[in-house]
């Protein structure tokens, strides 16, 4: 197809978006056209300035330095920082109990290095993650892996540790996780954050787009070819080829239709779940529909709440705390009808912040949250803070609130993937998501970026972004007779790190 000026649709200008259009558009091809739902680039990546801070909604942290694209890319600029602390460092128990340290550190770092060790044992596991966790742990507590340390105490960091990992994962209970699924995310996770001082992770984007004065090259305008508040109706494809070559129509609530020879659709998978039935005419193959309908998303949210003054200590000592449960508060929860408060895993203090203190929170309990008035979210918060720090001034209230909601907004529907139990038995795979809609001669028509779609990176931003290389790369392969271009998302980009 060498010679043909080809006309490309791509559906979404977050992270995924923005690496196809840049690679496409660094290549010459002009015929581009973005649609994007919101008014705004990014998608789950969303930095907002609030006074002196930037807040990132989505995507906050470069997660560590060996094999790590972003790392390497923004250290170059000087762009980004090493936090020298642990994500979390201080638990409070529901009695307002500081656990010591040396208590903490202790069961953590200890199923940390059992599951370390036992490496193998999950390869060969065929249960769940949680039923997985749950027999290490429990082998440990029989062991006396634990002995010395108060057995409540211990059951409760357990939990708090399932608790976290339910946010890093963004899954309601890690019992529908896939164990096997895990192993093929490849996490090069270090121990410690990296922040990107204060500019927020829109940062990379504008890196993606040689927007930053640092850099060498003209920015390449994604703007330009950007039209916002454009929101997906109808997706027509296979369509007979006509003298544009235009294979592919796309219409929009607002009634405008755009066509053209290929389609990269960069959205959501919570947004293909809700409306691949709707949308695609003719109706997507059966192995498409099983891996949008068998891979998993799920949700997690950051609660900010910015104070008049700081009420934590700061001498660098604080950094936010994990929360552990006594069962009669969990009780009392219930009985106030505040259970969502359960999942509010821990709050911490970003870097170069002073005033703001961001909390998590996962699963079904995120999505009761969503739809909560404001002011009860707050009131609940409080409750919290004043709950597990008696010993701190906590103020009446917050001089400012906002959360993100992910899963409410019908543009997203969810935080990121993962794979799950029912995943494993639909053999839905992300290489299926992945797979592009063809003719007959095997050109691409209708191609799928997006987290989901990366095997080996989904639920962070360099899959994300890898994939979105890796639909350029197939189209500029095909045009530029260019074989080797489509390998490209294994030279390095592959090593991009941060969740969504």
């Amino acid at each position: 197809m060498a010679g043909r000026t080809p006309s490309v649709i791509i559906v979404g200008a977050g992270s995924a978006g923005i690496a196809a259009a840049t690679r496409l558009l660094d290549r010459d091809f002009r015929n581009l056209t973005i649609l994007e739902a919101e008014n705004r680039l990014g998608g789950r990546i969303h930095s907002v300035r609030r006074g002196g801070n930037v807040l990132d909604y989505g995507a906050q942290w470069v997660h560590g330095k060996q094999n790590n694209f972003i790392y390497d890319m923004a250290s170059q600029y000087g762009l980004i920082e090493v936090e020298q602390h642990k994500e979390n460092d201080v638990y409070y128990k529901s009695t307002g109990e500081l656990v010591p340290k040396e208590t903490s550190d202790r069961v953590l770092e200890t199923l940390h290095n059992l599951l370390e060790e036992d490496a193998d044992g999950l390869q060969s596991y065929t249960g769940s993650l949680g039923a997985y966790y749950d027999q290490v742990f429990y082998d440990a507590v029989r062991a006396g892996k634990f002995a010395g340390i108060d057995q409540r105490t211990c059951y409760q960091l357990y939990q708090f540790f399932i608790k976290y990992h339910n946010t890093y994962n963004a899954t309601d209970t890690l019992h529908e996780v896939s164990g096997a699924g895990l192993l093929e995310f490849e996490d090069n996770q270090d121990e410690f954050l990296i922040n990107w001082k204060n500019r927020g992770f829109h940062t990379l984007l504008d890196l993606l787009m040689r927007k930053l004065p640092e850099q060498s090259g003209p920015p390449i305008p994604v703007e330009e070819y950007t039209k916002f508040n454009h929101v997906v109706k109808s997706i027509k494809w296979n369509c007979p080829e006509n003298p544009h070559h235009h294979r592919v129509s796309v219409t929009c609530t607002n009634g405008a239709t755009f066509s053209a020879t290929h389609l990269i659709l960069t959205v959501s998978l919570g947004v293909l779940q809700d409306l691949h039935t709707g949308w695609f005419d003719p109706p997507l193959p059966e192995p498409k529909r099983n891996a949008i309908e068998g891979l998993y998303i799920g949700t997690i949210d950051k609660l900010f709440l910015e104070f008049d003054e700081p009420f934590w200590p700061r001498d660098g000592s604080w950094h936010g705390f994990g929360l552990l449960w006594e069962p009669a508060d969990l009780e009392q929860l219930r009985h106030d009808g505040r259970q969502w408060l359960r999942s509010v895993c821990a709050f911490f203090v970003p870097d170069r912040t002073e005033r703001l203190l961001v909390g998590w929170i996962y699963g079904h309990d995120a999505r009761t949250m969503e739809a909560l008035p404001e002011g009860q979210v707050i009131d609940g918060l409080m409750y919290l803070l004043r709950k597990f720090l008696p010993h701190l001034p906590v103020p009446a209230g917050p001089r400012w609130f906002s959360r993100s909601r992910w899963y409410s907004n019908p543009h997203f529907r969810g935080s990121y993937s993962s794979r799950s139990m029912r995943s494993d038995a639909m053999r839905a795979t992300a290489a299926a998501l992945a797979e592009p809609l063809t003719t007959e001669r095997a050109v691409p028509i209708v191609q799928f970026a997006g987290e989901a779609s990366h095997p080996q990176l989904y639920s962070t931003v360099q899959g994300a972004v890898g994939s979105g290389w890796r639909e350029a790369d197939r189209l500029i392969a095909l045009y530029n007779n260019r074989p080797g271009a489509a390998d490209s998302e294994n030279n390095g980009q592959q090593t991009l790190r941060g969740k969504l």
